[in-house]
């Protein structure tokens, strides 16, 4: 899916996005923070910064430091931006194409991306971007789906959408953990090593009160189809009445595996 056409579903997901999956998404960013090992001063970048979860997590680490969140979602960024109005910590958000940004080379100790690379239509570049980004010896830590998809309700979405002959949204919501160190592998700029590749597999039980809530987490994920309205009501309608989807109080229950890499840049490679 282009970036224009991601940055409209979470325009269109606005403050739903974040509580739609809550302990999903705030299990992912402290885990994430964690492998960046951030300490007080330090600056620090997030690609893909959304409503600015990650950096409220990094926040109380950052004494004296700086963050810097880059999305193109600009309801997204408007808000972050309220909700660091009253922050101390010196913070800006930018509205650009993460994958390409404007900021300086080798101007960070650390870059986070939590839960973008999925979304991303170039995903190598945007862990380029990171890695142009930060400094000899600075951190990079990044989040995504693994496979199964929010399994085993999002396998029988899957499966509808596969029977009905739909094509799944042009994003890759899932990686498995052999792909995900690949790609992180890859995703160096100009001949930069990365030491200390990490790749680990985290899976939690998340659980939504009921059907409708699922079902509208999947849409501020961007995860369901856009202008299939007719098509997608056939299959909720399906969905609902699944006792393998919802249980017997209404509850939607989903085992999701959240994949987290990490890497540090060489420090032994030269100032330029």
């Amino acid at each position: 899916m282009r970036s224009e056409d991601i940055a409209g579903v979470f325009n269109r997901a606005g403050r739903e996005y974040e509580s739609s999956a809550a302990d999903m998404i705030h299990l992912a960013a402290a885990r994430l923070v964690e492998r960046l090992d951030l300490r007080p001063g330090q600056d620090f970048v997030d690609l893909g910064c959304g409503p600015g979860t990650l950096i409220a997590h990094a926040e109380p680490i950052l004494e004296g430091g700086s963050a810097i969140g880059v999305d193109l979602a600009a309801d997204q960024l408007t808000l972050a931006r309220q909700r660091f109005h009253r922050s101390e910590m010196v913070h800006r958000f930018i509205q650009a194409d993460a994958s390409s940004t404007d900021l300086r080379r080798r101007s960070a100790d650390a870059v986070g991306l939590g839960l973008v690379l999925p979304y991303a239509d170039r995903p190598v570049a945007l862990l380029n971007e990171a890695t142009r980004i930060v400094r000899p010896g600075g951190r990079i830590a990044a989040t995504a789906f693994g496979r199964p998809f929010f399994a085993p309700a999002g396998n029988r979405f899957l499966g509808l959408l596969e029977r009905l002959g739909v094509a799944w949204p042009d994003l890759e919501p899932q990686f498995n953990l052999r792909e995900f160190a690949q790609l992180g592998l890859i995703g160096s700029v100009d001949g930069r090593r990365l030491d200390d590749l990490e790749v680990e597999e985290i899976e939690r039980e998340f659980w939504w009160p009921s059907f409708d809530a699922w079902w509208s987490m999947l849409r501020c994920m961007g995860m369901l189809p856009e202008g299939r309205e007719t098509m997608l009501a056939r299959i909720a309608g399906e969905l609902r009445d699944d006792d393998r989807v919802v249980s017997p109080d209404g509850q939607v229950r989903c085992v999701v595996k959240i994949l987290l890499l990490s890497a540090v840049t060489a420090s032994d490679e030269p100032w330029e």
